[in-house]
């Protein structure tokens, strides 16, 4: 659909009837004639004294102009003779005596010189004996004329433009223009300029207009969003005419307009993916900057996309979308708007397949060495693997063990249920330490991608623990020892950690011999009682902790040896509670044993 606007014409001129004859003047017997003005009054077309109009019976009669005669004059007149009284006077030239014949057109006052003969563009309006203190006749009675400047009148009118069609932004166009001259006399030097919406664009010198007479003229326009288009004929008054207000004309007209369009949206060689939903958005504006009604189409190369300013584009998944495609955007509108369009470049990618998740068939990851350990990988792709019926993935479940100095690799293809593809490891006896489980997918279109997880291989271990004595005294120097060792290979675990606590207090630091063997030295308390010993050992390969616990005992004892006890099992003994104040001043009470010999 195209829409047409409204051409609008603005006439800035003002008709004039042109009359056959120009500036004419004459002497009549009785009154001038309708479309004449009187000068003043003569005795006798010959050797004269002058009046005031209808004084004598003989008037002075002009066209074109108005006159009157007093001691000033206005503004708008000028003096062209002076009188020495209103009536039964001589005459002469202006400003000469008291009283002005004052006289002017419409648009000026008038220009007249007294010579032998008139120029080209004057014309006589009497005669003179002389310049000073003289009779008046008719123009050709006297050698002296009095001769009075006639005036050209430029016109232009609707009919002066020709502009053409159609006008469409931004294109260079020649606008003829013709002047009239409907003046009295020849004009020369006429300035014509052309303008936008009152800025100038084009300006031009037309040498010669003959009076009744037109030239042509033209101007060079680059079609713009400024739609008044008006011509100027002497805008700066330089030529003095019979009318100034037939001097312009203004036409509005319509232009035709671009439609440019912006993509907002994607940005230029952006990277998208199959099956991705992309925004496509576009503003649409015309030359002049306005926004018009109009219709947007989108496209992949020629594939017809949707149309809007505003949609959302799904990008299929068949492999032929992929690579660097050219989107297009289409707009049109009415007839006033040319149709616009754009591109841009996308690289449609493939998209890499999705781990889901890594996970283990245990809630903690890590496994004893011997023992199995499953991986699980779930696994996703747009176009493989969308659904759990439906996937079709090449899925590595590898395995990089936990030597520091040259890891190895336990590469093997997964097996699958649905999208879950995993493999059952079982964990080995060396080396000990974190292990990382590899998922690594590749789609159809070798898409690959990878993720792990971490899990922990270890072997436990038992501690042993022994005490030097089974009880001790108070402030008496103790010694711990024992071992730690692999509980399935009975191998030494070495080098490890070990902490030894007294009731929840690190008493000592140490660590294991190459035999797993261990030993620490402290002093027992200076109180009398039982204390939980607990020792941990940190497995230097996992990082797990090993532990164990027993009772240090701190109490008195007299005369225990092996001996005793065997002689105390044969006599009578009991116990006798007392209290004691042990080393560190608090107060204890304990039961002594109170034997009696035979």
């Amino acid at each position: 659909m195209r829409k047409t606007r409204t051409i609008i014409l603005l006439l800035v001129f003002v008709f004039l009837f042109h009359p056959t004859f120009s500036l004419t003047c004459n002497i009549f017997n009785g009154p001038c004639p309708s479309d004449y003005n009187c000068l003043f009054s003569l005795y006798s077309t010959q050797n004269s004294h002058a009046g005031m109009c209808g004084y004598y019976s003989y008037n002075v009669c002009c066209n074109r102009i108005f006159s009157y005669i007093n001691q000033t004059c206005n503004t708008s007149t000028s003096s062209i003779l002076s009188f020495y009284q209103p009536n039964n006077t001589h005459a002469a030239e202006a400003y000469n005596y008291s009283w002005q014949l004052c006289a002017g057109y419409p648009t000026y006052p008038m220009e007249c010189f007294i010579r032998k003969e008139c120029l080209q563009n004057e014309t006589c309006v009497v005669s003179l004996y002389s310049t000073t203190n003289s009779h008046l006749a008719n123009c050709s009675y006297y050698e002296n004329k009095l001769c009075c400047v006639m005036l050209s009148d430029l016109m232009v009118n609707s009919s002066s433009l020709q502009i053409p069609s159609p006008l469409i932004y931004g294109e260079e166009v020649t606008i003829n223009v013709t002047v009239y001259n409907i003046g009295d006399t020849d004009a020369f030097n006429v300035n014509v300029s052309c303008f936008e919406d009152g800025r100038i664009f084009d300006s031009k010198i037309i040498d010669f207009i003959p009076k009744d007479g037109n030239a042509n003229i033209s101007c060079n326009w680059r079609v713009s969003c400024l739609r008044n288009i008006s011509v100027k004929v002497d805008f700066s008054n330089v030529i003095k005419e019979l009318n100034e207000s037939n001097n312009e004309v203004t036409q509005q007209v319509s232009i035709i307009e671009y439609l440019n369009i912006i993509i907002n949206h994607p940005a230029d060689n952006q990277n998208i993916y199959r099956g991705e939903m992309v925004w496509l958005n576009s503003t649409v504006i015309s030359s002049c900057g306005d926004l018009p009604p109009h219709t947007t189409y989108w496209f992949n190369e020629s594939t017809f996309i949707g149309s809007g300013d505003n949609i959302l584009w799904e990008i299929p998944l068949d492999d032929s979308i992929l690579g660097r495609k050219t989107i297009y955007v289409f707009a049109n509108s009415t007839e006033n708007y040319i149709d616009g369009s754009n591109s841009i470049n996308v690289v449609i990618l493939n998209n890499l397949p999705i781990i889901k998740d890594i996970r283990f068939n245990i809630s903690e990851a890590e496994v004893e060495s011997g023992e199995s350990i499953q991986i699980i990988c779930e696994v996703f792709d747009m176009e493989d693997c969308r659904s759990w019926n439906d996937c079709h993935l090449d899925v590595n479940i590898s395995i990089l063990d936990a030597n520091k100095t040259l890891p190895k690799w336990d590469n093997t293809t997964a097996e699958k249920i649905g999208n879950i593809f995993y493999r059952d490891y079982t964990a080995p006896y060396l080396p000990l330490g974190n292990y990382r489980a590899y998922c690594s997918v590749l789609d159809s279109d070798n898409g690959y991608n990878e993720s792990y997880s971490s899990f922990l291989v270890f072997l436990n271990a038992t501690v042993t623990i022994d005490l030097s004595k089974s009880y001790y005294w108070w402030d008496e120097e103790a010694k711990i020892y024992g071992s730690v060792k692999r509980r399935k290979s009975g191998t030494p675990v070495s080098l490890a950690d070990v902490k030894v606590y007294l009731d929840n207090k690190l008493i000592c630091t140490n660590f294991t011999h190459l035999d797993g063997s261990y030993y620490c030295n402290f002093m027992v308390p200076s109180s009398i009682g039982n204390y939980n010993i607990l020792i941990n050992v940190t497995d230097p390969d996992t990082g797990k902790y090993f532990v164990n616990s027993t009772l240090l005992s701190v109490k008195v004892a007299y005369g225990i040896n092996e001996t005793e006890i065997k002689r105390e099992r044969q006599i009578s003994c009991y116990e006798v509670p007392q209290l004691v104040i042990n080393p560190d001043g608090s107060v204890k009470q304990v039961f002594v044993k109170v034997c009696i010999s035979p």
